[in-house]
């Protein structure tokens, strides 16, 4: 299989390609063949070094992803999930999504409606995740605002329909006309563009 393998956490200078022998599922594993991989904020974090762990280099970075159970090791949950398609995310240990098959947990692996696509589907767990403990330290604190900045991206957008919904009022902070834009056609009430002169 193909892979992006990263050999030091110095970032994207680090990553190179490779071809990889196809891993095995262990117990309770499963082995996905992978159609579709963000690359979100905590990726990059995660390329730097950064993000709050570090596994052995070289290792496939990649933290969430989509694709099909084409592999099972022992256990009910791997063998329930073969032949289907599956949001997934990388364990703590071992090799990431960014390649053409990884091995996870069946634990880790989220059976996909047949109305969400791949695309949806590979972005199904890191943006929802965040976005739901946002709005939950911001009803745990009484908060009644949230001021975002990157507003108009995935999660951004994520925290603004949940906070909406919840009567949490959120401040909206993107860079460019069209994102303003965007948002207000999807009902944000305050949105500012840090690049407009009396920002």
């Amino acid at each position: 299989m193909t892979a992006v393998v990263l050999d030091s956490y110095t970032g994207v200078d680090a990553l190179r390609i490779e071809r990889r022998p196809v891993p095995q599922p262990g117990p309770n594993e499963v082995l996905v063949k992978v159609a579709a991989t963000p690359i979100n904020p905590s990726d990059v974090a995660f390329l730097e070094g950064r993000y709050g762990f570090k596994k052995p280099t070289p290792v496939v970075p990649g933290i969430e992803g989509s694709g099909t159970v084409v592999s099972a090791g022992s256990g009910i949950m791997g063998r329930y999930l073969k032949g289907k398609r599956v949001a997934c995310v990388s364990q703590a240990r071992g090799d990431g999504v960014w390649a053409d098959y990884m091995v996870t947990p069946a634990s880790l692996a989220f059976p996909l409606d047949a109305s969400v696509s791949l695309e949806q589907g590979a972005m199904s767990v890191v943006n929802p995740l965040t976005a739901m403990a946002f709005l939950t330290l911001a009803k745990e604190g009484r908060h009644k605002v949230i001021v975002q900045t990157a507003a108009a991206s995935v999660l951004g957008q994520m925290v603004s329909r949940l906070c909406k919904r919840e009567g949490i009022q959120t401040i909206n902070i993107v860079r460019r006309e069209a994102q303003k834009e965007l948002l207000k056609g999807q009902g944000a009430a305050i949105v500012l563009n840090s690049n407009d002169a009396n920002f």
